[in-house]
């Protein structure tokens, strides 16, 4: 027979190739025979139920049942970390699957005794050798006496022995079950000792720990049975885009426990949860993302959108064939093909239904008029409104105004509509056009001329957002003010555009604070008071008001006009325009200024009970409150005749009980003014009442009336 070297390497491996052995069975001692590859592996996958054991514990991390199914096929392996973690195995709050035990034999031997309940799935992260490899160190209660050590050597295990050492790692049948005993010989700390037999300790922990692993099987892994984690997270793949197997195929139901799982989607702090307690599914998380669906999506139940569980709160819910949004009062405004519908809170529809938007005013975006509107099986057609600036329901009309003679056009302009007049913006470009355009007496439209129909379409598109567009009359040559000033009816005629169709080139436009609104109603419900609009005449004063069509002055037969500001009665007879220079309510005094605006007060104002730092104004009386550090009062300037009262009660407590107090109020007058010819005023008269009077710069703000 050659040399087995000088064989030729078969580096393909076939079940039928042959190998060579030796029959231990056969009656002669050189008894050579072939085996094939096939048979071997028969052999190892248990054919006969003695041949291997049913169970092949591998420490703590696995258990490989070997039934001849493809799981036992799987190679498993160790994967070791490079950090030591401790170890809790049994303590009063953690629940380890396992009882931990120090036992002793005849020679005074101690060793530890970790008894697996669990299959080894209670430390299922940490190799049992490894405990020994670091010398992990322990402590633990037995029997009320503490006790700590360290690990010395891993007893290997004897499973085919049945009577096995005490201390090597074994199988125990209690109670008709089957566990593992895991055993460590061990030494006792300094000073320690231990004879009493085998007994549990109360409290366990390794306090080096051991080196946390993973188990790998390589290839198919076939479970033909429950598969259970009960504690830790599931990885199917890894990280990498490409090369990993990213997709999990389930044949079956995915059941999910109602209190204790979820499905996450994400990472830890940016994700979605999908959990459920059993009837509800509820979608969560901590994503800042929404939820999003690209395909068709049919409901057969109603979507109800609710911030909680109580129904007058508001809620919005999208049925089958109607859209219902349930107001906090209970009240419901309801969409279907059929219109809309307002109800009450039992789902009856009222009487008066309501068209309502809620855009502040500003915000709004003119998108076109509302011509009309249809109410049950009827149809109304709204007035057209020119201007633009009121766009109203039935019963409001408006007639623009024009120029009172001939003008022809000057410089254009965006502002603000403001009242009678505008806030100034920017000058348009151009700023005028090439030929001013002519506009006769009372036109409110013109067609705007060939050569400047192409200007004048640009400045018309280009207004901005919020503003309108303006012209003046080309005799008005006055610089405009700057942004934001404000340009009134009063000095300069203002004349606002309102449309342009730039088919016909018909340009609409109104004199600014001008023109006509018709209120096709005789009353107007104002604060629950009702007023009369009767017909003013033109051409009699017979009346009681008269509007002169000549002068477009106003005026009136015997006015009594009566005051109830201290019971004031003014009275004038006659049909004049009267001026009012001046009002005297006995202790005010007020004289119209040129601009002929008056502002009227009467009395004091509540400034509400005070705390700390404020500064104070005109006609107002504030209460100095309970203090706990000095607070300062800031007063402000002073103008001849203001007056502000104080009432300092700092020192008495809610039930108007005295009690003096340790901090002071400060008056301080405004910038260089003073108070009583000082700079400050300390108020140490802790339940005083007085008024601040300001007479005049050398006496500055004067003490009236303590008490």
């Amino acid at each position: 027979m050659a040399k087995i070297s000088t064989y030729t390497i078969d580096s393909t491996i076939e079940g039928a190739d042959k190998l060579l052995g030796t029959d231990s069975a056969s009656t002669s001692a050189l008894a050579t025979r072939n085996y094939t590859i096939d048979s071997l592996k028969t052999y190892i996958n248990g054919s006969t139920a003695a041949n291997i054991t049913d169970t092949i514990p591998l420490g703590f991390f696995l258990s490989v049942n070997r039934e001849g199914t493809a799981y036992e096929r799987a190679l498993v392996r160790t994967l070791a970390g490079s950090t030591l973690n401790n170890v809790v195995l049994k303590s009063a709050t953690v629940n380890t699957g396992c009882d931990v035990y120090l036992n002793t034999l005849g020679s005074g031997q101690v060793f530890l005794i970790i008894r697996d309940y669990n299959n080894g799935q209670f430390a299922v992260d940490y190799d049992l050798a490894d405990f020994a490899a670091n010398s992990a160190t322990w402590s633990g209660t037995v029997g009320g006496v503490a006790h700590t050590g360290t690990v010395t050597t891993f007893n290997a295990p004897d499973f085919s022995n049945s009577s096995p050492a005490a201390n090597a790692t074994q199988y125990v049948t209690v109670g008709g079950n089957k566990y593992t005993d895991w055993c460590f010989d061990v030494t006792l700390g300094a000073g320690e000792t231990y004879t009493g037999g085998q007994v549990a300790f109360t409290e366990f922990t390794f306090l080096t720990g051991s080196t946390q692993i993973e188990t790998q099987a390589v290839g198919s892994l076939k479970i033909t049975r429950n598969l259970e984690v009960p504690d830790g997270d599931v990885t199917i793949g890894t990280s990498s885009p490409t090369t990993d197997p990213r997709n999990l195929t389930v044949y079956g139901a995915i059941q999910v426990p109602t209190s204790e799982s979820t499905i996450k989607f994400g990472g830890t702090t940016n994700n979605v949860i999908m959990s459920t307690d059993g009837n509800n599914l509820s979608v969560s998380g901590t994503g800042t993302g929404s939820n999003t669906i690209n395909n068709s999506t049919r409901f057969v139940e109603d979507i109800i959108k609710d911030t909680n569980t109580t129904s007058t709160d508001g809620r919005t819910i999208m049925g089958q064939n109607t859209f219902t949004a349930i107001n906090t009062d209970g009240t419901r405004g309801v969409l279907s093909n059929s219109g809309v519908e307002l109800q009450n809170s039992s789902g009856v529809a009222l009487s008066e239904q309501q068209v309502s938007g809620n855009a502040p005013v500003g915000s709004l975006t003119n998108q076109g008029y509302l011509t009309s509107i249809k109410v049950d099986d009827n149809w109304f057609q709204l007035p057209a409104l020119s201007s633009g600036v009121a766009e109203a329901l039935p019963g409001l009309s408006e007639t623009l105004a024009g120029p009172s003679g001939a003008i022809t056009t000057g410089r254009l302009f965006y502002g603000i509509q403001n009242a009678a007049g505008c806030l100034f913006q920017a000058v348009t470009s151009p700023a005028t056009l090439t030929t001013g355009e002519s506009i006769g007496a009372n036109e409110t439209s013109i067609t705007i001329s060939s050569g400047n129909r192409t200007d004048f379409a640009a400045i018309f598109a280009a207004i901005p957002a919020g503003q309108k567009l303006y012209f003046v009359e080309s005799t008005y040559t006055t610089a405009f003010p700057s942004v934001g000033g404000q340009m009134l009816d009063q000095s300069i005629n203002l004349y606002m555009a309102v449309a342009y169709d730039t088919g016909t080139y018909i340009f609409t436009f109104g004199k600014q604070g001008y023109g006509t609104l018709n209120v096709s109603t005789s009353t107007f419900n104002i604060d629950s008071e009702t007023v009369k609009l009767n017909s003013i005449p033109t051409a009699s004063k017979s009346n009681f008001v008269y509007y002169d069509t000549a002068t477009k002055a106003i005026s009136h037969n015997a006015l009594n006009v009566s005051g109830t500001a201290n019971g004031a009665t003014y009275d004038y007879g006659g049909n004049t325009d009267v001026p009012v220079v001046s009002i005297d309510f006995d202790n005010l005094q007020i004289t119209a200024p040129a601009s002929g605006v008056v502002t009227l007060k009467q009395g004091y104002a509540f400034g509400g009970a005070q705390t700390g730092d404020f500064t104070a104004a005109d006609f107002n009386h504030y209460i100095l409150d309970a203090i706990t550090a000095d607070k300062t009062v800031t007063l402000p300037a002073g103008t001849a005749g203001d007056s502000i009262r104080f009432t300092n009660m700092s020192s008495l407590n809610a039930s108007g009980v005295y009690s003096a107090s340790s901090y002071i109020w400060t008056l301080n007058p405004n910038g260089s003014e003073k108070i009583m010819r000082s700079s400050t005023l300390a108020l140490d008269e802790s339940t005083a009442s007085f008024e601040l009077y300001y007479s005049d710069a050398a006496n500055g703000w004067i003490v009236n009336g303590i008490s």
